[in-house]
């Protein structure tokens, strides 16, 4: 799309996004009469936020100290809404039991939507996608989408969702690609980088850290999968709810969140 075209799309985007925050400080949050999570929360002004802080460059905990994409962005959600964010450190296989025992009001920590869970979470939309992009060199612009990988040799990592989507691409899509499998998905980018094949299917966050580590490296077209990471809020919090999907809609928006990641990837 042109930048031209994108412009009154992106304006408008903004133009809502404010005034659906204008909206909220009005009027109050739908549903906040009936939140008890969301009324204690603006009345001792604090969000829990629970959190893996074992996975870089999201979540990182270093002597007591937060750091990440996820930190950032929590705490700017709390920023907006007038709130001080605590961080509660919890194994990933925990988080939604913590959510439910209310140890903390939300998730964010580079947590996939999982619609298993929709009994006992609500989840916003996605804030960044960790799908599956095609990687090629910098010099090479012969691969734009999925059926440009017809004819070439395509490294992934052997068992892995990359595999899993080369297989898919050539076996159900019908696109002629050669798969070359790797132990890792950096070797699967040096194959590239050394000329052993045409382009690497890798996830997002390992493309991005790839690039950022090392020139000579691209991200091609748009990714092949969505694996996006949601924020999740206990079901029955409408209030909040509504008062975290509003402020990520407009950090989103805004363009916030992708400054966000070319900060932290």
């Amino acid at each position: 799309m042109s930048s031209r075209r994108w412009w009154p799309l992106a304006a408008g985007a903004l133009v809502l996004s404010a005034a659906a925050l204008l909206w909220v400080r009005a009027h109050g949050v739908p549903g906040a009469s009936r939140d008890e999570t969301w009324t204690r929360i603006q009345r001792e002004g604090v969000l829990r936020v629970a959190m893996d802080a074992s996975y870089p460059p999201f979540d990182i905990e270093e002597n007591g100290t937060f750091r990440g994409y996820d930190v950032d962005l929590a705490q700017e959600i709390g920023r907006r809404l007038g709130l001080k964010v605590t961080f509660v450190n919890v194994g990933f296989d925990s988080l939604y039991d913590a959510l439910q025992a209310g140890r903390c009001d939300v998730i964010i920590s580079a947590l996939p939507y999982d619609r298993q869970r929709t009994t006992v979470a609500a989840f916003t939309g996605g804030y960044f996608n960790a799908g599956q992009v095609m990687v090629t060199r910098q010099d090479d612009t012969r691969v734009q989408r999925e059926a440009d990988l017809a004819g070439r040799r395509v490294a992934v990592e052997m068992g892995s969702q990359a595999h899993a989507e080369a297989l898919r691409l050539r076996d159900r899509v019908g696109v002629a690609l050669q798969i070359a499998t790797a132990r890792s998905s950096d070797e699967a980018l040096e194959m590239v980088r050394a000329g052993r094949a045409d382009a690497a299917i890798v996830d997002g966050i390992a493309a991005r850290m790839a690039l950022r580590a090392q020139a000579g490296l691209a991200i091609r077209g748009e990714p092949l999968t969505d694996e996006s990471f949601v924020i999740a809020v206990r079901q029955g919090s409408p209030g909040l709810f509504a008062a975290v999907k509003g402020t990520l809609d407009a950090l989103r928006g805004e363009g916030w969140l992708e400054k966000l990641a070319e900060q932290w990837l």
